[in-house]
């Protein structure tokens, strides 16, 4: 979905007449924002196919303490 925003954005971008400078911000977004979003992406896979490995990892690294009435 990102990539078709910014393709659309510099599409739009280029057929109306846009300031050069406008033109360069506007690639360099256009460019950007789709990696960015994949990178993102990549990350959060990991995290969405095992919900509980966080959970898991945080409590492998709490220390084993003995129960408060000894049984």
């Amino acid at each position: 979905m990102t990539a078709l925003v910014c393709a659309g954005l510099l599409a739009a971008a280029a057929l109306v007449p846009a300031p050069p400078l406008v033109l360069v911000f506007v690639i360099v977004v256009c460019i950007g924002c789709p990696m960015a979003a994949a990178y993102e992406f990549a990350r959060a896979v990991p995290a969405l196919r095992d919900p509980t490995a966080e959970l898991r990892r945080q409590l492998d690294r709490l220390p084993e303490t003995e129960h408060p009435l000894g049984l």
